[in-house]
């Protein structure tokens, strides 16, 4: 009888973004959809040839989300049988831009963590050897099955024949998209030094609530109309919507995501005393707006929340808030919209509160480096002028942040954002857009 050996696997689908965002304008929510499940079933069949191969009951996947899996192996079959396995696996995706890297490393009883970490470097060598054919020149097109949308009714939340001009006339105000596109930080710390019992139960967690729990706010709110999942699992996920209900829901799902990681921490006792959070990007478009143009700003803006030094931001018209300065934005411009809506307010008090962080700025700076006169701080706020007399208490004391941040940076080095103010503003203005 052969001698039964462990190992640990990771199967890592690479290309899925540009492959999945790589669409016309014309038809992209369809399109969209089925490259998405397409993606899937290619993370789906790779875990099932595993399952097939070795018996079901040989295998335990240790984590299964965002285009990769993690998989613990007890089999007889030795190395080169595993690497002509892994062979097999990928004939099929070998002359294609999405491919499935697979590597793996005996298991002699090291820590997850130590797992962890050295089949992640093998995977990256990995990506560095990709067989190719002779004929890799004349590849193949891909072929993506048509999706039958009668059997995918309200599948992530999404609509299933309509497109994003659709999606974009149930918008509030303006008849614009938004793309939404989340992960959660520093999950590497997260992950580290954990138990493999913690591990499991922390990456089964976090898929239930990006696969499951999140499905089901959209449905509880009543959004599936509205919002379109194009991959939502793991620890991350990335949406297209009607901008209003993007920003809304971006707010609850937060919410929502700290009390997860409150319960959670109960549960799993020896994770860092930190709070779990995410970052967010969000980008408002028009619904003809290139596809694959909106994946690359979302990423980018996403990526400026993550450059914060503890994240837990969002980054929104190109300006970076913490969670709490994002919900002061919205409670500002909802202020903003009954002010020019009900109460008669100018539009133009928009386009003054749009420029008037670049005076805040420069007043802030100066205040940090010691430079200011008081008397020019208060001048500030004089900015806004010119408005209804009946307003003018209440346009007072929305501004008076402006004057308060500058105080507290001249007298004790702190700073709040002035991006509050116009992400507010701009946020208004898209709720006062008429047809």
């Amino acid at each position: 009888m052969n001698k039964m050996n462990n190992y640990f696997f990771k199967c890592d689908i690479s290309g899925i973004q540009s492959f999945i965002f790589n669409v016309p304008s014309d038809g992209a929510a369809k399109e969209l959809k089925n490259r998405s499940m397409y993606v899937q079933n290619i993370s789906r069949k790779c875990l099932h040839a595993f399952e097939n191969y070795f018996g079901k009951n040989k295998i335990e996947v240790l984590y299964n989300g965002g285009g990769n899996f993690y998989l613990k192996v007890e089999t007889e079959k030795n190395e080169k049988d595993l690497s002509d396995f892994i062979a097999n696996i990928n004939e099929e995706y070998r002359k294609q831009d999405i491919f499935s890297y697979i590597a793996f490393i005996k298991n002699d009883g090291q820590s997850i963590s130590e797992l962890l970490d050295a089949v992640n470097k093998k995977i990256q060598k990995t990506k560095l050897q990709r067989p190719i054919s002779f004929d890799l020149l004349d590849p193949k097109p891909i072929s993506i099955p048509e999706i039958d949308s009668k059997n995918i009714t309200n599948i992530n939340g999404q609509i299933p024949d309509g497109d994003f001009d659709s999606i974009a006339r149930e918008s509030e105000g303006d008849k614009k998209l938004a793309a939404l596109k989340l992960d959660v930080d520093n999950l590497g710390k997260l992950f580290r030094d954990r138990t493999e019992d913690d591990y499991k139960k922390l990456s089964d967690a976090l898929q239930d609530f990006f696969d499951t729990k999140f499905l089901r706010l959209i449905e509880n709110l009543e959004m599936q109309r509205h919002i379109y999942v194009v991959f939502s699992g793991g620890d991350d996920c990335f949406l297209i919507g009607c901008w209003d209900k993007i920003f809304a829901l971006a707010i609850v799902l937060r919410q929502k995501f700290d009390e997860f990681q409150k319960d959670l921490k109960f549960k799993i006792t020896s994770l860092p005393q930190e709070v779990i959070t995410f970052s967010a990007g969000i980008v408002v478009v028009p619904p003809k707006y290139p596809v694959i143009r909106l994946a690359e700003e979302v990423e980018e803006a996403l990526a400026a929340s993550k450059k914060i030094d503890n994240k837990n931001s969002i980054t929104v018209f190109g300006r970076t808030l913490s969670w709490k300065e994002f919900e002061q934005s919205q409670e500002i411009s909802r202020q903003l919209f009954d002010l020019i809506d009900k109460k008669g307010e100018s539009k133009s008090l928009i386009a003054r509160i749009k420029s008037s962080d670049i005076g805040f700025d420069k007043l802030q700076q100066k205040a940090l480096n010691g430079k200011i006169s008081l008397p020019k701080v208060w001048r500030l706020k004089y900015y806004l002028r010119n408005v209804k007399k009946e307003n003018e208490g209440e346009i007072k004391e929305l501004f008076e942040e402006y004057t308060k941040a500058i105080l507290e940076a001249f007298m004790r080095g702190k700073t709040t954002s002035p991006d509050v103010y116009p992400v507010a503003a701009r946020w208004a203005e898209l709720l006062l857009k008429r047809d």
